[in-house]
């Protein structure tokens, strides 16, 4: 059997329209949801199960009648798997769970949502440039010493010249050269 789901997600997008949808694709039944006493979509969706039987086929206009995040419907099609039925987005016909695209659609949409709580959970690290070099990139400012200036730097400084006279030299500041001594720890030897 197909069961439609109209659901009213804001005050612009009213069910009339998507059970006129639903009808016309033949759907035997129809709920419709209109958020009345204040439950959430989720909860809305879960008195609605409750009719569901084993081969049923949920029928949505869309799924933002269905969900708000990624992760609202991946729990909303594992749901509505339990019950041994089926989803099918009209507006998205690529989210269809019936026999044959099942496994592949839900494999997707779990791949997403991972991918991008790994994404989240990046953004979130504290040292952006280890974050960065991590993965291969350059963080900050070309260094204005190459590395044979840097070699001539460090053999200067072991030789006992300053780094002011090291920079003027090269032709770069002594914090430049200051920081070439404490990145290489040359203070300790």
């Amino acid at each position: 059997m197909k069961i439609g789901y109209a659901r009213v997600a804001s005050k612009w997008y009213q069910t009339e329209l998507q059970v006129a949808k639903l009808e016309s694709l033949g759907c035997d039944k129809i709920w419709k949801a209109h958020n009345h006493q204040n439950l959430t979509a989720d909860q809305e969706f879960s008195e609605f199960l409750v009719h569901i039987r084993k081969g049923d086929t949920v029928v949505a206009t869309s799924l933002l009648a269905v969900a708000e995040t990624k992760s609202d419907l991946l729990s909303l099609l594992n749901k509505i798997e339990i019950k041994g039925a089926y989803f099918l987005s009209i507006e998205e016909p690529w989210c269809d769970t019936t026999p044959g695209n099942a496994i592949t659609l839900k494999s997707i949409l779990q791949g997403v949502i991972d991918f991008e709580l790994a994404v989240a959970e990046l953004k979130q690290t504290s040292d952006i440039s280890y974050t960065a070099r991590a993965v291969g990139v350059a963080v900050g400012r070309p260094s204005k010493l190459d590395e044979e200036m840097k070699l001539e730097a460090i053999s200067l400084l072991k030789a006992g010249k300053t780094a002011a006279e090291i920079g003027r030299l090269l032709g770069v500041s002594r914090s430049t050269i200051s920081r070439l001594k404490r990145d290489f720890a040359l203070d300790r030897e």
